[in-house]
């Protein structure tokens, strides 16, 4: 748990910020399956159909980096095992497909889309709390103020902004934590945008709140490893 800890601080601190992942060689994925994670189209729930960009992988500060990258979301979510949040519908338009398919450590989603028409830039993160025992996946460390997302449930968000302007909230619903990163856009849009984002990730999350997740570990895996797998709790 120790070394899962520190890989994942240290994917969340430097990448969530920069956008920027280091290269080095690629490790054999988990062979991890979800039952239910269904993406060959997209739909109103947050699924996406294939993005494009697949990269090899690399060392950073005599550690493996744990971003690693996909070729689709299909590939993401047999790697990761469980059902990723893509885009609200009504933003397909403009950021569709994903500039950059990431999973840090195969425990969180992290997708990365770059606006058609201007300089926007919104990173998406999706994990499943009981996997990753946090419903903190924002990878911001700063000061947060609480704040209501404007659904009709009256969902509440935490919120931040960087010096750069770059807002960050993360919140959760059901099983899973979610983190979205909106920069270049003013707070009109940004107030519309988080509606839309968290609206949908409820129905997501309900959705998928009964989904199992499948683990066949590998052979070469330690018996802790291998342990804390199987220990994982099944959906109830």
């Amino acid at each position: 748990m120790k070394k899962k800890t520190m890989i994942l601080a240290a994917a969340f601190a430097v990448n969530v910020l920069t956008g920027q992942a280091a290269y080095a060689e690629e490790a054999e994925p988990e062979e991890i399956v979800a039952e239910a994670a269904e993406t060959s189209e997209t739909n109103e729930v947050g699924e996406a159909p294939a993005g494009t960009n697949a990269a090899a992988m690399g060392e950073e500060a005599g550690m493996a980096n744990p971003m690693l990258e996909y070729p689709d979301v299909p590939s993401l979510e047999r790697s990761v095992g469980f059902p990723i949040y893509y885009l609200p519908g009504n933003l397909l338009p403009l950021y569709h497909p994903a500039a950059h398919i990431y999973s840090i450590d195969r425990y969180v989603s992290d997708i990365r889309f770059v606006s058609q028409a201007d300089d926007s830039k919104i990173t998406v993160r999706t994990a499943l709390i009981e996997r990753i025992g946090t419903d903190d996946i924002s990878g911001y460390y700063g000061d947060w103020t609480q704040q209501s997302a404007g659904d009709i449930k009256r969902t509440q968000v935490w919120v931040a902004e960087t010096a750069t302007g770059m807002r960050v909230v993360r919140w959760s619903a059901g099983r899973f934590a979610f983190a979205v990163t909106i920069e270049g856009v003013n707070d009109d849009t940004f107030r519309h945008m988080l509606k839309n984002f968290v609206a949908v990730a409820d129905r997501f999350s309900h959705k998928y709140q009964n989904f199992r997740l499948n683990y066949k570990p590998k052979k070469n895996q330690t018996t802790e490893k291998a342990a804390e797998t199987n220990a994982t709790p099944e959906a109830k």
